[in-house]
C-alpha cells in the first residue's frame, strides 16, 4: 500500500526521539538563561529525585511496551519504514501512542531528576509537537494503509490517555 505521495511511511520531518532530545536541550538552555529556580536541586534521596526517577521508569516501561508489541506482532518500530500490521494489543488497547506518550512523560521525569524547570514547562509544547507533527501524519498514513480497520481502532482507542 502506498500513500498519495507514493511512499509507504508517514513522512515524518525527523525521527520521533529527536523531538524529546530537542525539547530537553531547549529546556536546559532556557533554564541556564533564565534560572527560574522553583525546583530544589534533586539531592540524593530527595522526594523530587525519587518521584522524577519513578516517572522516568514508568515512561520507559510504557515506551518499551509499545515497541515490544510492535516487534511481537511483526511490524516495524521505526516510522520511516512501512507499517506491516495494525497493532491493537498490549498497551495499544489503552492508547494509540504509547511510545510517544512515554517520551512526553520522560520529559517531565527528567525535569524533576535534573531540576530543569523549563523541562516541565515545555511538556505541553512537546505534546503539541508530537500531536501535530508526528501523530497527525501517522494517522493519515495508517488510515490510507489500513482503511476501515484503522478507523475502527480510532473510535475505540484514545489517542493519548
Amino acid at each position: 500500500m502506498s500513500t498519495a505521495k507514493g511512499r509507504d511511511h508517514p513522512g515524518l520531518i525527523m525521527p520521533p526521539p529527536f523531538f524529546l532530545a530537542i525539547a530537553f536541550v531547549v529546556a536546559i538552555a532556557l533554564d541556564w538563561a533564565t534560572r527560574l529556580n522553583f525546583l530544589a536541586p534533586a539531592a540524593p534521596g530527595s522526594p523530587q529525585l525519587w518521584i522524577g526517577a519513578l516517572i522516568c521508569a514508568a515512561a520507559i516501561a510504557v515506551a518499551v511496551a509499545g515497541a515490544t508489541e510492535f516487534r511481537r506482532t511483526g511490524t516495524n518500530v521505526v516510522p520511516s519504514q512501512p507499517a506491516l500490521r495494525l497493532v491493537t494489543s498490549g498497551p495499544y488497547r489503552f492508547t494509540r501512542n504509547p511510545m510517544y506518550l512515554g517520551m512526553i512523560v520522560m520529559q517531565a521525569g527528567l525535569g524533576l531528576v535534573f531540576s530543569v524547570e523549563w523541562a516541565l514547562i515545555l511538556v505541553p509544547v512537546l505534546w503539541l509537537a508530537f500531536d501535530r507533527l508526528v501523530v497527525a501524519r501517522e494517522e493519515a498514513y495508517l488510515t490510507a494503509k489500513f482503511g476501515q480497520q484503522y478507523k475502527d481502532f480510532l473510535v475505540r482507542t484514545r489517542r493519548w490517555i
